[in-house]
């Protein structure tokens, strides 16, 4: 009879099939962790102490009203608007104005002759969805990313920019960038040249911009252009007192340098300044988020020629386009913050606060505190679980945070859907982001969901937990010896975004990573807050942050 020989790997291989069969439903990951050829196993879980507490993202200064700034220039978008965050009012109200550069799409103009400025339009789209278009072609639009309530009118006003935004840092040599920052109301301000346009009674609106123009045939007006919803301000006035700006500006420079490249002419033009004023509103207003890859500022104007070639009544116009995607800069302010931002290091918070814009971020030490060892005594967390590199074969790690729905005001369903986890020595994402392989460009709210779970709600559409897996960023501290360095939690606007943005002032401390230098640029991009539940053990069960441990062992 003829006998079948097993080697000592192919008992490991069929071991592991058994396992894999008998998990619960769990990602398996295979990690070298000498239990090749052991047969038996039990699927375990631990749950690990671990320490949370809330820090400003920028800090503040020696003098209480000065608060330290982020980088909020060359932004993907940009926020505009007086908004004070309902599941957060002792967040305060947040103000948001934009500095931005114009340039134009085409140099060495042109005017013809006796050119006179007909109008000059700024639109700078929202981020809206298109819902449908009826049998005459309306079309009805939903703003995708705008906060508060848009029913409520605050003042706006754009004026002439007088300070030049380099592109590059003279304090550098001119070898890196220029970085502006959130809180340089005062810089840019005190250089505000001519008021262009104001309105005291401004709200964002879902509704389409409709272009109408005499038809030559019928002498009827007809809709000739439609247009997605923007904010649009009339930045000419032919009879108010700035009335030959735009003539004296733009027109009266045909054949000079200023218009001749991009460089003289952002020299020359420095840009407009678009100003909110946070005194204008007595009650929560709203924060829109507005796309400045498709904005445009449009001068129309006739001529002689133009006036000469018309043989029927024509108002076609002659026309000079500007885009806004050179430099800009968006100004945070917040007044009336009534919570302290800086958490307990030693033992940390109740609650933890996140916030969007320049606004406040969790700090996470895994590991921090005692457990308990196999003989029920209490041990130091970290080195309990670096003493079971040779037992455990580890299969899923995940981090829970639970939202606290009392201290967030009961509204429902306008916490952030998405939040990140990045290494704070490295200011970039843990290797279980890189990893997760799920990115729709499309759709951002459904990439890198195995990582980070999007906020699951309850059925009232109230916030209930943010989810993490971590396995691998945990299995590299067990088999790789990486450093278990302290970790962040931010709100994401756009987890796809792993770019960052400075603090200003602020120096690294190569012994402490909860120095923050930088923080992630898609915080930045949300106008966003929320309150969740901490780490401390007097929390209950099912609030408390939680960070546990699925493995597998020998049996004994």
């Amino acid at each position: 009879m003829k006998k079948t020989k097993f080697s000592f790997k192919s008992i490991a291989f069929l071991s592991l099939i058994l396992v894999v069969s008998v998990s619960c439903d769990r990602d398996f990951t295979n990690i070298e962790s000498g239990l090749e050829g052991i047969q038996n196993f039990d699927g375990l879980s631990k749950k690990f102490p671990l320490l949370t507490y809330t820090k400003t993202a920028t800090p503040f200064s020696t003098d209480p009203n000065d608060l330290v700034g982020v980088q909020t220039n060359r932004l993907s978008s940009g926020f505009l608007g007086v908004y004070s965050d309902p599941n957060l009012a002792a967040f305060g109200r947040t103000t948001a104005s934009m500095v931005t550069q114009i340039v134009p799409n085409q140099f060495n103009p042109t005017f013809g002759t006796n050119p006179v400025v007909e109008s000059v339009i700024l639109n700078i789209p929202y981020y809206s969805t298109l819902l449908e278009t009826d049998a005459d072609g309306n079309s009805t639009y939903k703003l995708d990313s705008i906060v508060g309530n848009t029913s409520v009118a605050f003042k706006v006003a754009v004026y002439k920019n007088n300070y030049l935004l380099r592109d590059l840092d003279p304090s550098t040599g001119f070898d890196e960038p220029q970085a502006y920052y959130s809180n340089q109301e005062d810089l840019f301000y005190s250089q505000e040249g001519e008021l262009l346009f104001e309105d005291s009674s401004f709200t964002p609106s879902a509704l389409e911009t409709k272009i109408s123009e005499i038809n030559e045939d019928t002498l009827e007006s007809e809709v000739v252009e439609r247009i997605a919803p923007s904010f649009r301000a009339e930045l000419h006035d032919p009879s108010g007192a700035n009335s030959t700006f735009w003539n004296d500006a733009i027109i009266a420079l045909e054949g000079q340098s200023e218009l001749s490249n991009a460089n003289n002419f952002t020299n020359y033009f420095r840009g407009l300044i678009i100003k909110v004023d946070p005194e204008s509103i007595a009650v929560d207003g709203s924060l829109a988020q507005l796309d400045f890859s498709k904005a445009t500022l449009i001068l129309d104007y006739t001529n002689d020629e133009e006036a000469e070639s018309e043989t029927e009544v024509n108002t076609d116009l002659t026309r000079l386009v500007f885009n806004l995607n050179g430099n800009r800069v968006n100004l945070f302010k917040t007044i009336d913050n009534t919570i302290d931002l800086n958490g307990d290091t030693a033992v940390g918070g109740d609650n933890l606060y996140l916030k969007g814009g320049d606004g406040a971020m969790v700090v996470v030490d895994l590991f921090n505190g005692l457990t308990e060892d196999e003989e029920g005594d209490l041990v130091p967390a970290f080195d309990y679980f670096k003493s079971q590199k040779e037992n455990w074969l580890i299969n899923e790690v995940n981090l829970t945070f639970y939202v606290n729905q009392d201290g967030t005001n009961g509204v429902n369903g306008d916490e952030p859907d998405r939040v990140t986890l990045y290494n704070l020595k490295t200011n970039t994402p843990i290797i279980d982001y890189s990893l997760d392989g799920a990115i729709s460009t499309t759709s951002p709210i459904n990439s890198k969901t195995n990582f980070s779970q999007i906020l699951k709600r309850d059925s009232n559409g109230k916030g209930v937990k943010y989810r993490f897996r971590i396995t691998d960023y945990v299995n590299n501290i067990l088999l790789k010896d990486s450093t278990n360095v302290k970790l962040g939690l931010y709100i994401a606007s756009n987890i796809n975004i792993t770019g960052t943005s400075k603090i200003q002032g602020s120096v690294a401390d190569e012994a402490d990573e909860t120095v923050l230098t930088k923080i992630p640029t898609t915080s930045v991009l949300s106008p966003k807050g929320t309150i969740l539940h901490g780490s401390k053990s007097t929390i209950p069960e099912g609030q408390r942050a939680e960070f546990e441990i699925y493995y597998t062992k020998p049996k004994n």
